[in-house]
């Protein structure tokens, strides 16, 4: 296993200005369209792992396969990257997509059922950064009320 695919999404992520609020005010209606994307895909994964509990913001790689790992110099460049940035579900989906790109490469037969759930979110990054949680999603110029994975607010 080459790894090659966990590599790809760490550089995207290192590439990210995660404080360009410029750009998040930019993209306001595209990042609310992708967030609400990865909220669908997550909740998928969910119930498919019976992770309904964790949802939305969780390792969707450690419910599929917990012995999953990354190179070490992928985990440590991975590390440094996360001790910047503030949310604790911002560092959780961060690790969990670097760790979903490493997943698909050992097992390709992943996504022949479900979409892959963490596109929509590094997309959204990549248009202007993280988000905050608090009552509401905040995405830095729009945000989206928070519920659960039955429409009701939480």
């Amino acid at each position: 296993m080459s790894n090659a695919p966990a590599r790809t999404v760490l550089h995207r992520l290192k590439a990210i200005d995660w404080a360009d609020n410029v750009a998040a005010f930019q993209h306001t209606h595209s990042r609310a369209l992708l967030m609400r994307e990865y909220l669908r895909r997550a909740a998928l994964w969910a119930q498919a792992h019976g992770a309904e509990q964790s949802w939305p913001f969780f390792d969707i790689a450690e419910r599929v396969d917990g012995n999953i790992t990354t190179p070490p110099d992928v985990t440590e460049d991975l590390k440094r990257l996360l001790m910047d940035l503030a949310s604790a579900s911002l560092r959780t989906t961060c690790r969990g997509a670097v760790r979903w790109a490493a997943l698909r490469e050992a097992r390709p037969d992943l996504l022949e059922n479900l979409p892959d759930p963490y596109e929509p979110l590094l997309r959204m990054y990549e248009r202007g950064g993280g988000f905050y949680l608090q009552e509401y999603l905040d995405l830095n110029g729009v945000m989206i009320p928070l519920r659960n994975q039955e429409g009701e607010r939480m």
